[in-house]
């Protein structure tokens, strides 16, 4: 039998000699130019890993054609796994603007888990979460998630857009929309999924501090949130090049550029701001807007706007970088949002931004200050506020930079945000989880004589 004692001189050497955590985070996506926030949150929080050297070995995995290891330093790596059941193989799915792995179960992924202390999912649906969940339940090991997608909402949107495009939209897709609901059924469905999964976890990190107190309540108070970091170096008003920016894209030196950046697709909204800027060229304003993203709503947008947009498909982040300087207002009509990186990146480059208020990015922007907050369906409201900056480039620069001080002064940086948002959440994981473990070696207590 084991003494509390030697339970304690057991655990005295790791204290003593206390190694580099070791996690596992689970992004069950692919790497490339044209991956959203939630590709490039990983990225840049692997980045900012680092300078964590000897107190994290982080391992990042992603989707790829064929298995790979691909170190970034001493004590961080991406590995790349092959999806057992892509959904880009899928024809229905083939509008939906990350492809992801249906599979419930992946064996080669399941084999490496084991070795880590922490497993941190960022999906509650796919195959990564869910072998995950399998091998924390098999094992022990802590399990951690992040939410950066609102899921259920997409799927809500991608299910309609199924619908309408084996259907159309006459009276059967009516009949599955509206009669029998769908789309709604498939949002309930993944709410549920979600639910289950978070109950499963150790930590849970939310993107929006309204579903703090939820999920607190459904995870005893293990709930904490996960903000986003920026480089203000990297994203800055000093790269601004007007002169470049006619030369790369033909656009008019006198222009006022109206930057969006993100999937140019329906569940973007990206076509509200399509209409308010046409609204604003028929009545002569001199805009012009830069559609940054791939998505199927491009040509649409060209087709509306072709001689007042440019649409040039995803950008490298420094041609990126150099485009929010260069351009004069940022718009951002999306409603279905976790934390939308770009709107940081847009305030830290010295912008002033618009915003949906359905999105939740309401909450970094300083109302008539740093942006204004509108309705993200209202074309009408969209037009009326372009303009009013359009044809005021004194308020624009102002507005501007006070963006771009808030970015100097409100927002971490991703070192920040892996320091004090997810490490903490990681550590009290594992220290939650060895300590079970000792309880469940502990002899159990006799029975008063």
């Amino acid at each position: 039998m084991t003494s509390t004692a030697s339970l304690r001189a057991e655990e005295a050497p790791a204290a003593a000699t206390p190694r580099p955590l070791r996690v596992a985070a689970l992004v069950n996506l692919t790497q490339g130019a044209g991956a959203g926030g939630h590709v490039k949150c990983w990225e840049r929080l692997a980045q900012a890993a680092l300078g964590f050297e000897g107190t994290l070995d982080l391992t990042i995995y992603f989707m790829g054609p064929e298995p790979a290891v691909r170190p970034l330093g001493r004590n961080v790596r991406y590995a790349v796994e092959r999806p057992v059941f892509a959904t880009e193989r899928m024809p229905l799915l083939s509008h939906v603007p990350d492809h992801t792995d249906l599979a419930p179960w992946h064996a080669r992924l399941a084999r490496q888990l084991p070795q880590y202390d922490v497993i941190h999912t960022t999906d509650a649906y796919f195959a990564f979460a869910r072998t995950a969940l399998g091998v924390a339940r098999r094992t022990g090991i802590p399990l951690v998630t992040s939410v950066h997608t609102d899921t259920p909402r997409y799927a809500r949107v991608f299910t309609a857009q199924t619908v309408e495009r084996v259907f159309g939209t006459g009276r059967v897709a009516q009949a599955l929309l509206e009669r029998l609901g769908v789309a709604r059924y498939a949002e309930r469905r993944m709410l549920r999924q979600l639910e289950r999964h978070q109950r499963a976890c150790q930590g849970v990190l939310v993107s929006r501090p309204e579903q703090l107190k939820a999920v607190r309540a459904l995870r005893g108070g293990h709930a904490g949130l996960l903000r986003r970091g920026i480089d203000r170096s990297f994203f800055t008003p000093e790269k601004r090049d007007r002169d470049w920016l006619a030369a790369q894209y033909g656009i008019a030196p006198g222009a006022v550029v109206i930057v969006f950046a993100g999937r140019v697709n329906r569940g973007k909204n990206v076509m509200v701001l399509a209409d308010a800027v046409t609204e604003l060229a028929a009545a002569g304003a001199p805009v012009h807007l830069f559609c940054a993203g791939a998505g199927e709503e491009r040509s649409a947008i060209l087709a509306r706007l072709p001689r007042n947009a440019t649409c040039p498909g995803s950008l490298e982040p420094e041609t990126l970088a150099r485009v929010y300087a260069s351009t004069d207002i940022f718009a951002f009509p999306s409603a279905i949002e976790e934390y939308a990186n770009v709107v940081l990146e847009a305030l830290a480059s010295g912008l002033p931004v618009l915003v949906a208020g359905e999105g939740g990015m309401e909450r970094v922007v300083s109302e008539g200050e740093t942006g204004f907050v509108l309705p993200g369906s209202n074309s009408f409201a969209w037009s009326r506020y372009l303009a009013l900056l359009a044809q005021d480039s004194a308020r624009r620069e102002a507005m501007g930079a006070r963006a771009r001080r808030y970015a100097e002064t409100r927002l971490p940086t991703w070192a920040d945000v892996l320091g004090e948002d997810i490490l903490p959440t990681w550590h009290r994981a594992y220290a939650a989880a060895r300590q079970s473990d000792v309880r469940a070696l502990r002899p159990a207590a006799r029975p008063a004589s």
